[in-house]
Protein backbone atom coordinates (compact mmCIF):
# COMPACT_ATOMS: atom_id res chain seq x y z
CA UNK A 1 0.00 0.00 0.00
CA UNK A 2 2.88 2.37 0.78
CA UNK A 3 4.00 2.10 -2.86
CA UNK A 4 0.50 2.48 -4.30
CA UNK A 5 -0.54 5.64 -2.42
CA UNK A 6 2.07 7.99 -3.98
CA UNK A 7 0.87 6.89 -7.43
CA UNK A 8 -2.79 7.46 -6.53
CA UNK A 9 -1.94 10.90 -5.10
CA UNK A 10 -0.17 11.73 -8.35
CA UNK A 11 -3.23 10.71 -10.41
CA UNK A 12 -5.53 12.66 -8.08
CA UNK A 13 -3.55 15.87 -8.67
CA UNK A 14 -3.80 15.43 -12.44
CA UNK A 15 -7.54 14.75 -12.31
CA UNK A 16 -8.12 17.82 -10.15
CA UNK A 17 -6.20 19.98 -12.62
CA UNK A 18 -8.24 18.70 -15.57
CA UNK A 19 -11.50 19.28 -13.70
CA UNK A 20 -10.49 22.76 -12.54
CA UNK A 21 -9.34 23.76 -16.02
CA UNK A 22 -12.64 22.65 -17.54
CA UNK A 23 -14.75 24.58 -15.02
CA UNK A 24 -12.69 27.79 -15.12
CA UNK A 25 -12.68 27.88 -18.93
CA UNK A 26 -16.49 27.96 -18.83
CA UNK A 27 -16.22 31.56 -17.62
CA UNK A 28 -14.10 32.63 -20.62
CA UNK A 29 -15.79 33.98 -23.73
CA UNK A 30 -15.41 31.87 -26.88
CA UNK A 31 -13.38 34.50 -28.74
CA UNK A 32 -10.87 34.67 -25.86
CA UNK A 33 -9.79 31.04 -25.87
CA UNK A 34 -8.94 28.24 -28.32
CA UNK A 35 -11.82 25.89 -28.99
CA UNK A 36 -11.69 22.99 -26.54
CA UNK A 37 -14.07 20.15 -25.94
CA UNK A 38 -14.55 17.65 -23.12
CA UNK A 39 -17.71 15.58 -22.82
CA UNK A 40 -19.97 15.38 -19.79
CA UNK A 41 -19.24 11.67 -19.49
CA UNK A 42 -15.52 12.42 -19.32
CA UNK A 43 -16.14 14.93 -16.51
CA UNK A 44 -18.20 12.31 -14.62
CA UNK A 45 -15.36 9.81 -14.90
CA UNK A 46 -12.86 12.42 -13.72
CA UNK A 47 -15.01 13.12 -10.64
CA UNK A 48 -15.34 9.38 -9.94
CA UNK A 49 -11.59 9.01 -10.41
CA UNK A 50 -10.93 11.74 -7.84
CA UNK A 51 -13.13 9.96 -5.32
CA UNK A 52 -11.57 6.56 -5.95
CA UNK A 53 -7.91 7.60 -5.99
CA UNK A 54 -8.28 9.96 -3.00
CA UNK A 55 -9.63 6.99 -1.02
CA UNK A 56 -6.29 5.15 -1.04
CA UNK A 57 -4.55 7.29 1.63
CA UNK A 58 -7.51 6.52 3.90
CA UNK A 59 -7.21 2.80 3.18
CA UNK A 60 -3.57 2.99 4.15
CA UNK A 61 -4.52 4.49 7.52
CA UNK A 62 -7.14 1.79 8.03
CA UNK A 63 -4.54 -0.93 7.43
CA UNK A 64 -2.51 0.45 10.34
CA UNK A 65 -5.27 -0.60 12.75
CA UNK A 66 -6.20 -3.97 11.21
CA UNK A 67 -3.94 -5.95 13.54
CA UNK A 68 -5.44 -4.37 16.67
CA UNK A 69 -9.15 -4.07 15.83
CA UNK A 70 -11.62 -5.45 13.33
CA UNK A 71 -11.87 -4.03 9.82
CA UNK A 72 -15.31 -2.63 10.60
CA UNK A 73 -14.10 -0.83 13.71
CA UNK A 74 -10.96 0.44 11.96
CA UNK A 75 -12.98 1.83 9.03
CA UNK A 76 -15.51 3.44 11.37
CA UNK A 77 -12.79 5.08 13.45
CA UNK A 78 -10.93 6.48 10.44
CA UNK A 79 -13.97 7.79 8.56
CA UNK A 80 -15.75 9.20 11.60
CA UNK A 81 -12.99 10.25 13.98
CA UNK A 82 -10.16 11.49 11.76
CA UNK A 83 -9.86 14.62 9.64
CA UNK A 84 -8.74 12.66 6.57
CA UNK A 85 -11.82 10.41 6.81
CA UNK A 86 -14.20 13.33 7.40
CA UNK A 87 -12.66 15.19 4.48
CA UNK A 88 -13.32 12.28 2.11
CA UNK A 89 -16.97 12.14 3.18
CA UNK A 90 -17.30 15.88 2.55
CA UNK A 91 -15.55 15.39 -0.78
CA UNK A 92 -18.12 12.77 -1.80
CA UNK A 93 -21.01 15.10 -0.99
CA UNK A 94 -19.51 18.05 -2.86
CA UNK A 95 -18.56 15.87 -5.84
CA UNK A 96 -22.11 14.49 -5.98
CA UNK A 97 -23.55 18.02 -6.01
CA UNK A 98 -21.12 19.02 -8.76
CA UNK A 99 -22.12 16.01 -10.83
CA UNK A 100 -25.82 16.79 -10.40
CA UNK A 101 -25.30 20.42 -11.39
CA UNK A 102 -23.37 19.41 -14.52
CA UNK A 103 -26.01 16.80 -15.42
CA UNK A 104 -28.78 19.42 -15.14
CA UNK A 105 -26.75 22.01 -17.09
CA UNK A 106 -26.75 24.19 -13.99
CA UNK A 107 -25.08 27.56 -13.66
CA UNK A 108 -21.33 27.60 -14.11
CA UNK A 109 -20.98 29.56 -10.86
CA UNK A 110 -22.32 26.54 -8.97
CA UNK A 111 -19.83 24.30 -10.79
CA UNK A 112 -17.01 26.46 -9.47
CA UNK A 113 -18.60 26.62 -6.02
CA UNK A 114 -18.71 22.83 -5.66
CA UNK A 115 -15.19 22.51 -7.10
CA UNK A 116 -13.97 25.04 -4.54
CA UNK A 117 -15.57 23.04 -1.73
CA UNK A 118 -13.93 19.86 -3.04
CA UNK A 119 -10.55 21.60 -2.89
CA UNK A 120 -11.31 23.00 0.56
CA UNK A 121 -11.84 19.44 1.74
CA UNK A 122 -8.23 18.76 0.70
CA UNK A 123 -7.10 21.72 2.78
CA UNK A 124 -9.19 20.51 5.71
CA UNK A 125 -7.31 17.20 5.75
CA UNK A 126 -3.88 18.78 5.35
CA UNK A 127 -1.09 18.07 7.80
CA UNK A 128 -0.53 21.75 8.61
CA UNK A 129 -4.25 22.14 9.29
CA UNK A 130 -3.97 19.64 12.14
CA UNK A 131 -1.29 21.85 13.71
CA UNK A 132 -2.69 25.32 12.99
CA UNK A 133 -6.21 25.01 11.60
CA UNK A 134 -6.79 28.34 9.89
CA UNK A 135 -3.26 28.80 8.59
CA UNK A 136 -3.12 25.26 7.22
CA UNK A 137 -6.68 25.33 5.88
CA UNK A 138 -6.31 28.65 4.05
CA UNK A 139 -2.83 28.24 2.62
CA UNK A 140 -3.12 24.53 1.75
CA UNK A 141 -6.41 25.17 -0.05
CA UNK A 142 -5.21 28.28 -1.88
CA UNK A 143 -1.98 26.53 -2.91
CA UNK A 144 -3.81 23.54 -4.35
CA UNK A 145 -6.51 25.70 -5.97
CA UNK A 146 -4.08 27.89 -7.91
CA UNK A 147 -1.95 24.93 -9.00
CA UNK A 148 -5.07 23.16 -10.28
CA UNK A 149 -6.38 26.21 -12.15
CA UNK A 150 -3.07 27.15 -13.76
CA UNK A 151 -2.10 23.63 -14.82
CA UNK A 152 -5.68 22.68 -15.70
CA UNK A 153 -6.15 25.53 -18.17
CA UNK A 154 -2.78 24.65 -19.65
CA UNK A 155 -3.86 21.01 -20.09
CA UNK A 156 -7.06 21.89 -21.94
CA UNK A 157 -5.41 24.40 -24.26
CA UNK A 158 -2.44 22.12 -24.96
CA UNK A 159 -4.16 18.74 -25.32
CA UNK A 160 -7.83 19.39 -26.05
CA UNK A 161 -7.85 22.50 -28.25
CA UNK A 162 -9.09 21.96 -31.79
CA UNK A 163 -7.15 24.82 -33.38
CA UNK A 164 -4.66 27.61 -32.68
CA UNK A 165 -6.94 30.59 -33.24
CA UNK A 166 -7.67 33.09 -30.46
CA UNK A 167 -4.26 32.52 -28.87
CA UNK A 168 -3.62 36.26 -28.87
CA UNK A 169 -6.79 36.94 -26.90
CA UNK A 170 -6.11 33.91 -24.72
CA UNK A 171 -2.65 35.21 -23.84
CA UNK A 172 -4.00 38.59 -22.73
CA UNK A 173 -5.84 37.09 -19.76
CA UNK A 174 -3.93 33.85 -19.18
CA UNK A 175 -0.51 35.50 -18.72
CA UNK A 176 -1.66 37.72 -15.81
CA UNK A 177 -3.55 34.75 -14.33
CA UNK A 178 -0.43 32.58 -14.57
CA UNK A 179 1.69 35.26 -12.89
CA UNK A 180 -0.83 35.67 -10.06
CA UNK A 181 -1.04 31.89 -9.69
CA UNK A 182 2.74 31.51 -9.47
CA UNK A 183 2.98 34.27 -6.84
CA UNK A 184 0.25 32.68 -4.70
CA UNK A 185 1.70 29.19 -5.16
CA UNK A 186 5.18 30.29 -4.10
CA UNK A 187 3.96 32.40 -1.18
CA UNK A 188 1.60 29.75 0.19
CA UNK A 189 4.13 26.99 -0.48
CA UNK A 190 6.81 28.85 1.46
CA UNK A 191 4.47 29.41 4.41
CA UNK A 192 3.48 25.74 4.45
CA UNK A 193 7.09 24.59 4.22
CA UNK A 194 8.22 26.83 7.08
CA UNK A 195 5.46 25.37 9.25
CA UNK A 196 6.93 21.92 8.77
CA UNK A 197 10.62 22.75 8.53
CA UNK A 198 12.82 25.55 9.82
CA UNK A 199 14.70 27.32 7.05
CA UNK A 200 18.05 26.66 8.76
CA UNK A 201 17.26 22.92 8.66
CA UNK A 202 16.39 22.86 4.95
CA UNK A 203 19.68 21.29 3.81
CA UNK A 204 19.87 18.89 6.73
CA UNK A 205 16.38 17.65 5.86
CA UNK A 206 17.84 16.34 2.59
CA UNK A 207 19.06 13.36 4.59
CA UNK A 208 15.44 12.31 5.17
CA UNK A 209 12.99 10.89 2.59
CA UNK A 210 10.68 13.92 2.97
CA UNK A 211 13.56 16.34 2.44
CA UNK A 212 14.69 14.43 -0.64
CA UNK A 213 11.30 14.77 -2.29
CA UNK A 214 11.02 18.42 -1.25
CA UNK A 215 14.36 19.15 -2.90
CA UNK A 216 13.40 17.30 -6.09
CA UNK A 217 10.11 19.17 -6.17
CA UNK A 218 11.87 22.52 -5.86
CA UNK A 219 14.43 21.61 -8.54
CA UNK A 220 11.72 20.44 -10.97
CA UNK A 221 9.90 23.77 -10.60
CA UNK A 222 12.85 25.56 -12.29
CA UNK A 223 12.30 24.11 -15.80
CA UNK A 224 8.54 24.67 -15.36
CA UNK A 225 9.22 28.40 -14.91
CA UNK A 226 11.51 28.36 -17.95
CA UNK A 227 8.78 26.78 -20.05
CA UNK A 228 6.19 29.25 -18.76
CA UNK A 229 8.48 32.15 -19.67
CA UNK A 230 9.30 30.71 -23.09
CA UNK A 231 5.71 29.93 -23.97
CA UNK A 232 4.67 33.49 -23.21
CA UNK A 233 6.91 34.60 -26.07
CA UNK A 234 6.39 31.51 -28.19
CA UNK A 235 2.64 32.07 -28.30
CA UNK A 236 3.12 35.68 -29.43
CA UNK A 237 5.49 34.65 -32.20
CA UNK A 238 3.61 31.55 -33.38
CA UNK A 239 -0.07 32.49 -33.26
CA UNK A 240 -0.31 32.40 -37.03
CA UNK A 241 2.15 29.51 -37.36
CA UNK A 242 0.45 26.80 -39.41
CA UNK A 243 2.89 24.21 -38.05
CA UNK A 244 1.04 24.39 -34.75
CA UNK A 245 4.29 24.17 -32.73
CA UNK A 246 2.80 26.20 -29.92
CA UNK A 247 0.57 23.31 -28.82
CA UNK A 248 3.59 21.00 -28.61
CA UNK A 249 5.44 23.43 -26.35
CA UNK A 250 2.40 23.83 -24.12
CA UNK A 251 2.17 20.04 -23.90
CA UNK A 252 5.82 19.93 -22.88
CA UNK A 253 5.20 22.47 -20.14
CA UNK A 254 2.36 20.39 -18.74
CA UNK A 255 4.48 17.23 -18.86
CA UNK A 256 7.14 18.94 -16.73
CA UNK A 257 4.42 20.13 -14.33
CA UNK A 258 3.37 16.50 -13.87
CA UNK A 259 6.93 15.84 -12.68
CA UNK A 260 6.25 18.30 -9.84
CA UNK A 261 2.97 16.46 -9.16
CA UNK A 262 4.90 13.17 -9.00
CA UNK A 263 7.36 14.36 -6.35
CA UNK A 264 4.54 16.03 -4.41
CA UNK A 265 2.57 12.78 -4.43
CA UNK A 266 5.49 10.89 -2.90
CA UNK A 267 6.19 13.68 -0.40
CA UNK A 268 2.58 13.71 0.82
CA UNK A 269 2.95 10.12 2.07
CA UNK A 270 6.04 10.84 4.17
CA UNK A 271 6.42 12.29 7.66
CA UNK A 272 7.30 16.02 7.75
CA UNK A 273 10.52 16.55 9.75
CA UNK A 274 9.35 18.90 12.52
CA UNK A 275 12.22 17.51 14.59
CA UNK A 276 14.97 16.26 12.31
CA UNK A 277 16.75 13.92 14.71
CA UNK A 278 13.50 12.50 16.08
CA UNK A 279 12.27 11.87 12.52
CA UNK A 280 15.58 10.19 11.74
CA UNK A 281 15.15 7.82 14.70
CA UNK A 282 11.51 6.97 13.93
CA UNK A 283 11.44 7.03 10.11
CA UNK A 284 15.07 6.46 9.20
CA UNK A 285 17.22 8.32 6.71
CA UNK A 286 16.96 8.29 2.94
CA UNK A 287 18.50 5.05 1.67
CA UNK A 288 19.41 6.79 -1.56
CA UNK A 289 21.48 9.49 0.16
CA UNK A 290 23.21 6.82 2.26
CA UNK A 291 24.11 5.03 -0.98
CA UNK A 292 25.46 8.21 -2.56
CA UNK A 293 27.48 9.24 0.50
CA UNK A 294 28.55 5.69 1.35
CA UNK A 295 27.82 6.11 5.06
CA UNK A 296 25.09 5.38 7.59
CA UNK A 297 23.26 8.54 8.68
CA UNK A 298 23.14 8.68 12.47
CA UNK A 299 21.66 11.13 14.97
CA UNK A 300 22.51 13.93 15.61
CA UNK A 301 22.98 15.02 12.02
CA UNK A 302 24.04 18.26 10.40
CA UNK A 303 24.65 18.93 6.70
CA UNK A 304 27.43 21.24 5.52
CA UNK A 305 27.86 22.36 1.92
CA UNK A 306 31.35 21.44 0.69
CA UNK A 307 32.33 21.61 -2.98
CA UNK A 308 33.71 18.42 -4.49
CA UNK A 309 35.00 17.72 -7.98
CA UNK A 310 32.15 15.33 -8.81
CA UNK A 311 29.49 17.61 -7.41
CA UNK A 312 30.86 20.71 -9.14
CA UNK A 313 30.99 18.91 -12.50
CA UNK A 314 27.40 17.74 -12.08
CA UNK A 315 26.23 21.26 -11.19
CA UNK A 316 28.06 22.53 -14.26
CA UNK A 317 26.29 19.92 -16.36
CA UNK A 318 22.92 21.00 -14.95
CA UNK A 319 23.61 24.59 -16.04
CA UNK A 320 24.60 23.27 -19.47
CA UNK A 321 21.24 21.53 -19.77
CA UNK A 322 19.47 24.81 -18.91
CA UNK A 323 21.44 26.55 -21.65
CA UNK A 324 20.50 23.77 -24.07
CA UNK A 325 16.86 24.26 -23.02
CA UNK A 326 17.11 27.93 -23.98
CA UNK A 327 18.80 27.09 -27.27
CA UNK A 328 16.12 24.51 -28.09
CA UNK A 329 13.52 27.24 -27.56
CA UNK A 330 15.34 29.71 -29.81
CA UNK A 331 15.86 27.10 -32.52
CA UNK A 332 12.34 25.67 -32.03
CA UNK A 333 13.67 22.12 -32.11
CA UNK A 334 11.70 18.91 -31.81
CA UNK A 335 9.87 19.10 -28.49
CA UNK A 336 11.43 15.84 -27.29
CA UNK A 337 14.75 17.66 -26.82
CA UNK A 338 13.62 20.35 -24.31
CA UNK A 339 11.70 17.72 -22.35
CA UNK A 340 14.84 15.55 -22.22
CA UNK A 341 16.99 18.56 -21.26
CA UNK A 342 14.56 19.37 -18.44
CA UNK A 343 14.72 15.84 -17.02
CA UNK A 344 18.51 15.81 -17.34
CA UNK A 345 18.68 19.16 -15.54
CA UNK A 346 16.65 17.82 -12.62
CA UNK A 347 18.82 14.69 -12.34
CA UNK A 348 22.19 16.44 -12.62
CA UNK A 349 21.21 19.33 -10.33
CA UNK A 350 20.00 16.87 -7.71
CA UNK A 351 23.11 14.69 -7.91
CA UNK A 352 25.35 17.75 -7.96
CA UNK A 353 23.86 18.99 -4.69
CA UNK A 354 24.05 15.54 -3.13
CA UNK A 355 27.74 15.13 -3.98
CA UNK A 356 28.48 18.63 -2.63
CA UNK A 357 27.28 18.02 0.91
CA UNK A 358 28.91 16.37 3.87
CA UNK A 359 27.53 15.24 7.23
Amino acid sequence: MSYIVPFTEFITYILYSILAGSIVLEFIQTEKKPSTNISKSAIYWIIIGILVFSLFPILRVITFFIDDVSLKMAAYSVFVKTAIGNAWIYLCMFALMLGINIYNDGKKYFNFFWLLLMILSIGYAGHITSMDFWKGFIFQSSHFLMVSIWSGILFHVAFLSKDTKNYSNFLKWFTPLAIISVVIIFASGMILMLEELKLKDYMTAWLLPYGQMLLLKHISIIPVLFFAFFNGFLMKQSIEDSSNKIKKWLKAEYIIITLVFFFTGIMSTQSPPHNLNLTLKTEGSSKWIEFIMGIDILSPMKVVFAFTLEGSLLLGMSMTFLVLLIISFIKKTNIILPIAFSFCFVITMYLGLMYNITV
